[in-house]
């Protein structure tokens, strides 16, 4: 069982048909939307890859919003705005200012600090390195949205001096190195309060989908109980305290929360991603379950009302997860994979057609195409998210991969081939 709280998925259907009748959501891939149109079956999905937009401008002029438009990750350059503009659609978007104090790692410290959170203790570098800094230490480049590519660990004096001498010039953060298990928390900023939805135990630095210690591989729902006694409860504050602190900078719509539980139950603050994250897609299957609106209509009545009714329910967790297939060279995508429910026959990939996440069965899984054929790919890009019905790993730090799961990973690869451009 779980704890989460969201709006009343009739009350908020009802509110959402009349505030937003005309509602376009719009990435790369349909998967997030995917998983709250069962619940909002008038949305539209479009498809806009942010990563291969270049040079662009807001239009001159524009026909007047007849709708409006969510996006996966507005903050990356004007091309959300340019795009829902040039549609007739006025985009709900977090205040960019609240946004780039979120996402920065460093500023996020004070903002940390302000809800009364604890974290790792962390030291801020821009010259000469803290001599009390020692033992096995987190280095991180300030700048959020990396792919973990912007983490180190290091472990002895050597390693140190080559991170600090590779990313010389810039201000760091360094945080002591903490034993326990990653847990991202689900939220949502509203004028009255937050909404905190699910826990999900994220997968990093999984040394079968990535080189990378820090980057994200993927994530499951928990239950309260997979964590130490206490410890989802403590999350949830954690969520709804740094939500609040959010709020007074002006942000309102969906966030995420990284944290780390350790053994004994703390729940230490790592980072903010103030935007919709990946496993949005299974928690609003999770929401649409426990009877509460998706997290994507949640946050365009954050956005567009005053006030929205929030409930907290316990309800049973679904067990989804998640694997981010990411590509391991550059070069050009000659074959992708299929969007869909798969079978998995002889390790090969058999299409079922298309599906929904929360009715998935055993020996399933569901396959999102995040890039496609003649696209030119970069070593740590997503190229596939591949969804199952179950769990993929122990709940633990760095866990190793089911067989399942790894089984999966394999037929996936051998679909995608990557060629040299």
């Amino acid at each position: 069982m779980l704890t989460i709280s969201g709006v009343p998925s009739g009350e908020g259907t009802n509110l959402l048909r009349r505030h937003a009748p005309d509602l376009t959501w719009q990435d790369r891939s349909p998967f997030l939307g995917a998983s709250a149109a069962p619940v909002i079956p008038w949305l539209r999905i479009a498809r806009r890859d942010h990563r291969r937009e270049t040079d662009v401008e807001l239009p001159a002029s524009c026909p007047a919003p007849r709708g409006v438009a969510v996006s996966f990750a507005p903050e990356d350059g004007l091309g959300a705005r340019a795009w829902a503009a040039a549609a007739g659609l006025r985009l709900l978007a977090a205040d960019s200012a609240a946004v780039a104090t979120a996402a920065d790692k460093i500023t996020s410290l004070a903002l940390f600090e302000r809800a009364g959170v604890a974290t790792p203790r962390t030291w801020v570098v821009t010259d000469d390195f803290p001599a009390d800094a020692t033992g096995s230490l987190v280095v991180q480049r300030r700048a959020n949205n990396l792919t973990g590519k912007g983490t180190r660990f290091v472990t002895t004096p050597e390693q140190l001096t080559g991170v600090l001498r590779e990313w010389s010039g810039e201000t760091l953060r360094v945080s002591a190195h903490v034993p326990g298990v990653p847990v991202t928390v689900s939220g949502c900023v509203m004028r009255q309060s937050t909404v905190v939805s699910a826990l999900s135990h994220q997968l990093v630095g999984i040394p079968s989908l990535t080189p990378y210690w820090g980057a994200h591989c993927g994530n499951q729902l928990i239950a309260d109980d997979d964590l130490p006694s206490g410890a989802a409860a403590r999350c949830r504050e954690v969520c709804a305290a740094v939500g609040n602190q959010l709020g007074r900078l002006g942000f309102l719509g969906a966030f995420g929360l990284d944290l780390l539980v350790t053994p004994a139950g703390a729940a230490l603050a790592i980072e903010i991603n103030p935007r919709f994250q990946t496993v949005v897609s299974l928690v609003q299957a999770q929401e649409r379950a426990a009877g509460l609106l998706p997290c994507l209509g949640t946050h365009v009545l954050a956005s567009l009302l005053q006030s929205v009714p929030v409930e907290e329910v316990r309800t049973p967790c679904l067990r989804l997860s998640q694997i981010v297939i990411t590509a391991d060279r550059a070069g050009v995508l000659r074959t992708g994979v299929a969007s869909g429910v798969h079978l998995l026959a002889q390790g090969r990939l058999l299409p079922q057609g298309e599906g929904d996440l929360a009715a998935l069965r055993p020996g399933e899984a569901l396959l999102w195409a995040h890039a496609h054929p003649g696209d030119r790919i970069r070593p740590g890009e997503e190229l596939a998210v591949l969804q199952l019905p179950g769990p993929v790993a122990p709940v633990r730090a760095h866990p190793e991969l089911s067989a399942e799961a790894l089984r999966w990973i394999r037929a996936v690869r051998q679909e995608l081939v990557i060629e040299d451009d």
